[in-house]
């Protein structure tokens, strides 16, 4: 079969990488893989060898390259996805965040807010007609409620969405989702095969405990809401951050009002084989997204390097971070309630350990890699003999 993956853009994040994987392994049972981008490349640290990747500007470029199935990550242009149904063939949807079912993309208005009504005409009475500018400077702006309402209708058409939380699962339903319809997949991470062989820490010998977080720095990965966890904490601990984006700046001025910035190290973005290093070499994840993210693939890949995690329980995060086993899942989404859970993590590091082995025991046993790509081989043999029998009549 030849499978097509349709993003907007290949950029920093969980979603191209994610992408970027799956068509790597998708090439062992598929005669094609092309993943087509409509807007461009960005980011350094993308692993993009040995992939077909092109450019389309228009339903005829996807046309031309005649594929069996047209998996789509990521697209909101109504002319692409109006076009998507002229193609012929069975058509898939991954939803990996909101944008799709949200005016503002991450289903919050301001901080601590976790939306979960469904997209429609009451959008407007909750303020959400006004969005935020596109730069710094820029004025506000008016959202398209009937187009985002369009998109969201249009992708209900398609033959299958998949998921990878119970979270996310949810959201699709409320928001007029056929169930039957709507796959239930758990992520993997690039690291999964890491989970099933073991993991040498380095020995405490009352060294700092090492703490780390990979991430874009905006508002609701929670970087600096971290910072101000960190203020105070007793014990002893340092902090590797992973990130680049606009709050960047505003989480190291953070950290120096605290006091804390001899502690921090900021590392910007690196490629694979670094990011692996940081996870071995770590002793505790921390992950303070606070908006209801679908399933943050760093938890897992932490997790495949045994490292527990201390985040909060929002979105598909408790789906593997389970409290007390793999980690500690804050359910006080607040400064006070993370600083809580740091303390706690502090205060009980001879459990890491078995936190660590329990984690590597999740992923196996619920996010490999060869059981993700399994259940959508079949559901991509599934379509496509409904397909054909559709087309015998």
């Amino acid at each position: 079969m030849r499978v097509l993956f349709l993003v907007e853009e290949l950029c920093v994040g969980g979603l191209s990488n994610y992408t970027l994987e799956f068509a790597r392994l998708a090439q062992g049972f598929c005669d094609s893989v092309v993943i087509a981008h409509k807007d461009g490349i960005t980011g350094p640290a993308l692993e993009t060898e040995g992939i077909d990747i092109v450019h389309v500007s228009s339903i005829e470029d996807i046309r031309a390259l005649k594929p069996d199935i047209v998996h789509v990550h990521l697209m909101s242009d109504q002319d692409f996805l109006n076009g998507l149904f002229t193609l012929g063939v069975p058509l898939v949807r991954f939803f990996h965040d909101y944008t799709s079912t949200c005016l503002r993309r991450g289903k919050r208005r301001w901080p601590g807010d976790r939306c979960r009504r469904q997209l429609g005409l009451s959008c407007a009475a909750y303020g959400c007609l006004i969005g935020p500018p596109l730069a710094p400077g820029k004025p506000v702006r008016l959202m398209d409620l009937p187009g985002k309402i369009a998109e969201r209708n249009a992708y209900r058409r398609f033959d299958a969405s998949i998921v990878g939380s119970r979270h996310m699962r949810s959201m699709l339903l409320t928001n007029g989702f056929d169930p039957s319809r709507v796959h239930m997949v758990p992520y993997f991470s690039r690291f999964a095969d890491q989970a099933l062989r073991p993991v040498t820490k380095k020995p405490d010998n009352g060294r700092p405990l090492e703490l780390m977080f990979s991430g874009q720095a905006v508002k609701g990965k929670g970087l600096e809401i971290l910072m101000d966890a960190l203020a105070g904490l007793e014990g002893d601990w340092r902090l590797t951050v992973f990130s680049e984006g606009p709050c960047l700046n505003s989480a190291k001025a953070k950290a120096a009002q605290h006091g804390i910035a001899e502690r921090v190290s900021f590392c910007g973005w690196v490629n694979q084989s670094a990011l692996a290093e940081a996870y071995r070499d770590s002793d505790v994840f921390v992950l303070p997204s606070i908006w209801d993210d679908p399933g943050p693939l760093v938890g897992i890949e932490a997790l495949s390097w045994a490292t527990p995690i201390v985040g909060f329980a929002v979105g598909g995060i408790p789906d593997y971070l389970i409290d007390g086993e793999t980690g500690w899942l804050v359910k006080d989404v607040s400064v006070k309630g993370l600083h809580a859970g740091l303390q706690e993590c502090l205060n009980n590091r001879a459990k890491l350990p078995e936190m660590g082995a329990a984690g590597q025991k999740r992923v196996a046993n619920f996010h490999s890699a060869k059981d993700h790509v399994g259940h959508v081989r079949i559901l991509y043999e599934t379509l496509l003999s409904k397909q054909n029998k559709r087309n015998a009549v």
